[in-house]
């Protein structure tokens, strides 16, 4: 591959991953209407961290081992289900004790240093995210290292770009109706979120303790 056509490749295909919907999404959703649109952003920030670290690695041999062993990919799942209820659990207690509120004009989100570890966290904690990067983008990394170090720099770029497009279009998109998501609209917001949470959380174990991942 050329260098040019890999970064649009890699813009291509992590754009379809990005839309699909997870718990970044349900993060991104829940927080941008006390946050505003620097949610997406700074989500993407703590995403980009994790992704990196896992492209250092596949690219120094990681991908094998992740592919080859079932157990590391099964105790991932667990953890990162286990931590993903945990968040869920976390946003539904906050709504019961009425410390989430959103106004139109005011920011009363997370501040940008724990949106970008929830970046971090909900990345690590889910397992198919791993199993994507040990099978798919590790096939890219090794087509791109023929390129040397420059080879995984642009297609790491280029699939940065479609997280960063894509949610931030969808804080652009909350935000601009966030009128329409004050109260009890909301509330009903972030309870729809921490579900979705929850139940990738018990998927994300149930996948891990059968050995499905």
């Amino acid at each position: 591959m050329e260098l040019l056509s890999l970064f649009f490749t890699s813009f291509i295909v992590g754009f379809s991953g990005a839309m699909m919907p997870g718990p970044l999404l349900a993060v991104d959703i829940a927080e941008t209407p006390a946050k505003g649109f620097r949610t997406g952003p700074i989500l993407t920030g703590g995403h980009a961290i994790a992704e990196v670290a896992v492209v250092v690695l596949l690219s120094i041999g990681l991908a094998a081992l992740v592919a080859e062993n079932k157990v590391i990919s099964n105790v991932i799942a667990v953890v990162g289900g286990a931590m993903l209820i945990f968040m869920g659990i976390g946003m539904l207690y906050d709504l019961y004790k009425s410390r989430i509120k959103a106004s139109a004009g005011t920011s009363k989100g997370k501040n940008s240093g724990r949106l970008v570890l929830d970046g971090i966290i909900t990345s690590l904690s889910n397992p198919y995210w791993f199993v994507w990067w040990a099978t798919t983008g590790s096939a890219f990394l090794i087509k791109s290292l023929k390129h040397g170090a420059a080879g995984p720099t642009v297609f790491y770029f280029g699939h940065i770009l479609s997280d960063l497009v894509w949610y931030s279009f969808v804080s652009f998109l909350i935000w601009k109706g966030r009128k329409l998501l004050v109260g009890t609209g909301y509330k009903v917001l972030i309870g729809v979120c921490a579900l979705f949470l929850l139940y990738l959380g018990g998927v994300f174990i149930h996948d891990g303790l059968s050995g499905t991942v």
